[in-house]
């Protein structure tokens, strides 16, 4: 059974209307047929926010809310994986805003919360689908790191070619 998961999808970090229009099927589609829909914010200015402010897709009382310390939802969420493995969960179809914390280093490659958390997925043992068109930097664009999701194991397919297993 596939989870969709989309990580940083508030007003300030899914700043495209475009990328946003294209997730509104994939989300309806997923609450439509009782399918798990997941809402993770890595900010710690949403700490306080209200789960149904934490999306522009307005989670509801039926969806997963996570807030996460960490880029990595799955490392700041520690039983997040064992929790959607309990629910049957096998692969996570993931998208967001790729918001990239700053490091004390100041390393180039940092990565951000959806290569984060999607590599973090697979190591958790998921079937990952990255949705291409539907996975933006902190400037509305395109990220640049999908080949290199799809060579550690990840599917990457565009929302509109993405079939639910629910």
């Amino acid at each position: 059974m596939d989870a969709l998961l989309l990580i940083d999808t508030d007003d300030a970090s899914y700043t495209s209307d475009e990328n946003a229009e294209i997730l509104v099927d994939i989300v309806g589609r997923t609450r439509a047929v009782g399918g798990v829909l997941i809402f993770a914010s890595t900010k710690d200015e949403l700490v306080d926010v209200d789960d149904e402010e934490l999306s522009i897709f307005v989670p509801d009382e039926e969806d997963l809310v996570l807030r996460s310390e960490s880029p990595d939802v799955f490392d700041g969420i520690s039983d997040l994986a064992p929790g959607l493995h309990d629910m049957a969960i096998d692969r996570i179809v993931i998208a967001g805003g790729d918001i990239t914390s700053g490091d004390a280093d100041g390393a180039e490659d940092v990565p951000g919360s959806v290569r984060a958390s999607a590599m973090a997925a697979l190591v958790c043992n998921f079937d990952v689908i990255v949705l291409s068109d539907a996975v933006i930097d902190p400037d509305g664009q395109p990220v640049t790191w999908l080949s290199g999701a799809e060579d550690a194991g990840a599917m990457v397919k565009k929302t509109a070619d993405t079939w639910l297993r629910m």
